[in-house]
């Protein structure tokens, strides 16, 4: 993505549900007099997730503030390695950013900024560009599916479509893989099925391919993209979700 304004989706899982909680919105410009990085939270969303004892982060107590920093917040900061040890360095030639000067920035973008310690991570929002739809996400329900799904591979083709049974979400939007019987790879992760199921309500053909799978655990990651009218998103209601870049 250009290097003019980005998002990241900072999200909490609840310990009791574990339902991811998109509590606040961080960004990144590059403006005339260097980089500024913004914070703002969802106050909606914080007010759900407060039920399962979410509270503000260290040095952003207050939910309805816009912050400003011309360096990344310290609570979101020291969530990044020692640059000098070794896995930063990894880090670094694997993904080939020696060169780059956002280095932290795409830490936390790669790696969604995960520890073992809470329940953070960092994820992409929906990106619109020329009305062209991009996301790319990790499917949910692999613990549940993967035995079924030994010989998925990069590139493989997945397709996208409501998932008309399921009794637990009603606007689930499952993935399917039609080269094994259409077997269930899993689920669009929330909140973002709301969009993808609100597309696939308007008529929209969606699929998309595997873009990577992890190292650990062999979860998938999709990448979806899609020609879509503006007019078809609710914009209001999703708004957070997405970083319309036209």
């Amino acid at each position: 993505m250009p290097e003019g304004s980005q998002k990241l989706l900072v999200s909490w899982k609840g310990p009791k549900t574990k339902k991811n909680y998109f509590v606040g919105l961080l960004s990144k410009d590059h403006t005339p007099n260097g980089v500024k990085y913004k914070f703002i939270y969802i106050h909606k969303v914080v007010l759900q997730a407060s039920e399962e004892g979410f509270e503000p982060f260290v040095g952003l107590s207050y939910l309805d503030k816009e912050y400003s920093s011309d360096k990344l917040f310290s609570v979101f900061e020291r969530r990044l390695p020692n640059q000098s040890r070794n896995i930063f360095k990894k880090f670094i030639e694997d993904y080939q950013l020696q060169t780059s000067n956002a280095v932290t920035w795409e830490y936390l973008k790669i790696t969604k900024g995960r520890t073992a310690t809470d329940n953070l991570s960092f994820l992409e929002p929906v990106y619109i560009k020329k009305n062209k739809l991009i996301y790319s996400g990790e499917i949910a329900g692999w613990s549940f599916t993967k035995n079924n799904n030994q010989k998925l591979e990069i590139n493989n083709q997945l397709i996208l479509r409501i998932d008309e049974k399921n009794q637990k979400d009603d606007m689930a939007v499952e993935i399917i893989d039609p080269k094994n019987n259409n077997e269930r790879v899993g689920f669009i992760q929330k909140p973002f099925n709301q969009l993808f199921f609100s597309l696939l309500k308007r008529g929209y053909s969606l699929n998309g391919f595997i873009v990577s799978i992890d190292s650990d655990d062999n979860r998938p990651t999709i990448n979806v993209e899609k020609r879509v009218s503006i007019q078809d998103i609710d914009t209001n209601e999703l708004k957070y979700l997405i970083h319309n870049m036209q």
